[in-house]
């Protein structure tokens, strides 16, 4: 085990760039690396960690360009006791992120409605107006019965007091109701947002 991290030390210190360095060497100790340390490590990370539609070995492929490309920048220290794999899956897990970011912004287009389509806004704006409202919607959906109806009304522009003689409830409680229902809704489309 002490070998493989002392190999793996010195074929990282090989494949940081230097001013005047051989690039054909660099190239050379990063291909050593992905081959007996970095690929099957960071792969075996993605398998358990995927939870996007996007294949693994994409992951992976994307994760080692940026950590390739990184590196050539200069914005990769070594630090003792933390291995170059640390770094990659580090990557890696911000590419599995990514990836499920585009797999909720995905929006097919039989589902947006017609004359959305035709408007002049731009498609993004579209999509995000669709995810609120289905937000929106998911968040109504996971209210209690009584909240739920209580909100259904004042949305339909009811006042407090035909809501609570409709419900048989007092103008306190709708209040209440509205009030946590509310919040319970922006919340939900807080974290849809973020």
């Amino acid at each position: 085990m002490e070998a493989i991290a002392h190999s793996d030390k010195v074929l990282v210190r090989q494949m940081l760039p230097e001013e005047d360095g051989d690039h054909a060497a660099c190239a050379q100790a990063w291909e050593t690396w992905y081959a007996t340390v970095g690929a099957a490590s960071v792969l075996a990370f993605v398998r358990v960690e995927n939870n996007s539609a996007e294949p693994d070995a994409d992951i992976v492929q994307e994760a080692m360009v940026t950590a390739y490309t990184e590196m050539q920048r200069g914005r990769y220290e070594m630090r003792a006791g933390i291995p170059l794999t640390a770094y990659v899956k580090g990557i890696a897990r911000n590419k599995i992120r990514e990836a499920r970011r585009r797999m909720r912004r995905t929006v097919p287009l039989d589902d947006v409605p017609e004359h959305e389509a035709k408007s002049h806004e731009q498609p993004e704006g579209v999509v995000e107006r669709h995810e609120r409202r289905e937000a929106l919607l998911a968040g109504l959906e996971a209210l209690p019965t009584l909240r739920k109806r209580v909100l259904a009304a004042y949305l339909q522009g009811q006042s407090t007091a035909e809501i609570a003689a409709a419900l048989g409830i007092s103008e306190a409680l709708v209040r209440q109701h509205k009030h946590r229902g509310l919040r319970a809704l922006q919340l939900r489309l807080a974290r849809a947002a973020g």
